[in-house]
């Protein structure tokens, strides 16, 4: 297969649900996936969602099967991601599942790699997560969808970061991140944009008059 000019990255996430969600909560329209065929038989499954220079960052899960849609669904603190032959429910969100049997030899190499992204932008450490939670909604003007927050863990310590993108010229692409005590095992942050202080880690998004970003998590490494 020709391949591409482009210098692609996959990160792998720690889990599928982290997938779906990343694909699927808060998103006006659903991400696609590419379900890339490994020589085993088995699939990784991407989502392109970030654009650093001229390569795509795609963060992926593997798992032994797909399907037509990968189906998400979060009620109160409940949180169901599972595959689907059909999107008939509309209780349910799907992101649909692209087949690839073949991709060019540069994605192999970049998912075999599994780079952190975060190396190829320039890092601010943050003083805390407020400051995240207000880069945030600035990624709802390009992207009508609030930024990913990424929980990524290295050398025994957690950081939640931010990726974001700053004009055209080379060099724009910034990672914000902060360093927490540990893992908050939830999967969404609740805020008030007006009162900075009022945050919270949560498995709910139903509270009314608050903004909510998405944790997605990380296998070991940083983002």
């Amino acid at each position: 297969m020709q391949d591409l000019k482009v210098k692609p990255v996959f990160r792998e996430l720690s889990s599928l649900s982290d997938l779906g969600r990343l694909a699927c909560a808060f998103e006006r329209v659903p991400k696609p996936i590419f379900g890339i065929e490994d020589d085993d038989g088995s699939f990784v499954l991407s989502v392109h969602t970030e654009q650093l220079g001229d390569s795509p960052v795609f963060f992926f899960a593997r798992s032994k099967k797909i399907d037509h849609f990968l189906r998400y669904r979060l009620e109160g603190e409940s949180e169901e991601v599972n595959f689907s032959d059909d999107a008939s429910d509309a209780r349910n969100l799907y992101s649909p599942i692209l087949h690839i049997r073949k991709v060019p030899d540069s994605f192999k190499k970049a998912l075999n790699n599994n780079l952190a992204a975060s190396s190829l932008a320039s890092q601010m450490e943050l003083s805390d997560v407020i400051g995240l939670l207000k880069l945030s909604p600035y990624r709802m003007l390009l992207d009508e969808s609030p930024a990913p927050l990424y929980l990524s863990t290295a050398d025994n310590q957690s950081y939640l970061g931010i990726f974001v993108h700053i004009g055209d010229s080379e060099g724009s692409d910034l990672y914000f991140f902060v360093k927490i005590s540990s893992d908050p095992q939830k999967n969404f942050v609740k805020y008030n944009p007006q009162k900075p202080n009022e945050w919270a880690f949560t498995n709910r998004t139903d509270d009314h008059g608050k903004y909510f970003a998405k944790l997605i998590r990380l296998k070991q490494g940083p983002a």
